[in-house]
């Protein structure tokens, strides 16, 4: 539900109209469906910080990529795969 919620709140910044309105009616009705299956609505507002890297964590740092790599090319005497129509 916080995720549609922010997507409607996003629409409506970006002036979307049509998608910040579609987003809001989904929230109600995933609202109103958490209130059915009897689990109480969320009420923590969206985390909107930014998470600072810790040691250890995500991807493991690499060298750049500095240009592209060279593909061999097929022989010329070698046939390759047919093609047919």
């Amino acid at each position: 539900m916080e995720a549609v919620e922010a997507a409607a709140s996003w629409h409506r910044a970006q002036e979307y109209r049509a998608q910040a309105k579609a987003a809001s009616q989904a929230a109600v009705l995933l609202r109103e469906a958490a209130g059915l299956t009897g689990a109480p609505p969320p009420t923590a507002k969206p985390r909107t910080g930014r998470v600072a890297r810790t040691a250890g964590r995500g991807l493991p740092t690499t060298t750049p990529v500095t240009g592209v790599p060279v593909r061999p090319r097929p022989d010329p005497g070698r046939p390759g795969p047919a093609r047919t129509r």
